[in-house]
């Protein structure tokens, strides 16, 4: 399309080329204004601020470390080719978390089921001391929850996300937000539980 700038993953990755030089704060509007105006190196500002969440928001869906990171990435080219539909005067990450989680699906639908992930290079949930084999059990619990069971406990337990941003991320009231995570987490104990010889 004429007037597109084109974008590509080493360009919104690669620390050395994404600096906003500024004397001030600037806010998220005004850097996504310069972007929409073409400014491709601010949108960098975007991707810094935004990545590590959406990488391990990813990761929780996808349970791939490659994977996770080419969704997430993906995710932003996305976002950025998107970026004139963009509303400013609303707040980016629940319009950017859209389109992550579509591509996770999308990547999830692909791969027909999900594949096993080196519980020891994740740092979410469990502190390093905690039993590899109770990690193990956790995950596959997870693993069993229905996608939006499992969404809201990675936005929740991963990323530490209130149940009002939740609830806008997922665009579903706060009681069914807590409603799900409850029935979520019932399902975990009884799984856990169960391996922990509670039953």
């Amino acid at each position: 399309m004429a007037g597109e700038v084109a974008l590509n993953k080493d360009q919104v990755f690669s620390g050395d080329k994404v600096r906003v030089q500024v004397d001030r704060e600037v806010s998220e509007r005004e850097l996504l204004v310069a972007v929409q105006k073409g400014d491709k190196e601010t949108y960098g500002a975007i991707v810094k601020r935004y990545m590590h969440s959406a990488y391990y928001i990813a990761l929780g869906f996808v349970h791939n470390q490659q994977d996770a990171l080419d969704v997430s990435q993906d995710a932003f080219i996305k976002a950025f080719r998107k970026i004139k539909m963009f509303d400013t005067s609303k707040p980016f990450f629940p319009w950017f978390y859209r389109l992550l989680r579509n591509l996770c699906i999308d990547q999830l639908k692909r791969k027909h089921r999900m594949r096993a992930i080196p519980l020891e290079d994740v740092h979410v949930l469990a502190e390093e001391k905690e039993d590899r084999e109770l990690k193990e059990t956790l995950w596959k619990g997870i693993e069993k929850l229905s996608f939006e069971q499992r969404e809201i406990v990675i936005l929740r337990y991963f990323r530490q996300f209130s149940y009002a941003e939740i609830a806008e991320l997922v665009g579903k009231p706060i009681g069914t937000v807590m409603s799900s995570l409850f029935y979520a987490k019932k399902k975990l104990r009884g799984i856990v539980g169960k391996y922990m010889g509670y039953e």
